[in-house]
């Protein structure tokens, strides 16, 4: 599965990154935008991907209030927000973060 983050401000995207996860955790990760099509890409504001990075916004909670975008495929997105959360997440956040 590839997953996007984008971070912009209004329509300008300022950033993109991107990481491959595949059995749990991240395999691959670039800046820009990923040579195949993202199964998920995320949309945050600056200080709203600073706070993602800082662990002070929680990927799931940042989504379901709205700060964080979505586009792609709702099931992949299903299978990986799981992975971002716990006491001990299987990806962190900051991993796919751009910068």
């Amino acid at each position: 599965m590839i997953v996007e983050f984008v971070v912009a401000a209004g329509k300008k995207e300022q950033a993109r990154g991107w990481v491959r996860v595949a059995d749990g955790g991240v395999v691959e990760r670039g800046e820009s935008a990923s040579a195949g099509p993202a199964d998920v890409t995320f949309t945050a504001t600056p200080a709203d991907a600073q706070a993602l990075h800082d662990g002070t916004l929680d990927l799931s909670v940042g989504f379901m209030r709205g700060q964080v975008k979505m586009a792609g495929d709702f099931g992949a997105l299903l299978q990986f927000l799981p992975l971002t959360g716990g006491p001990s997440p299987h990806v962190r956040v900051a991993e796919i973060l751009p910068g």
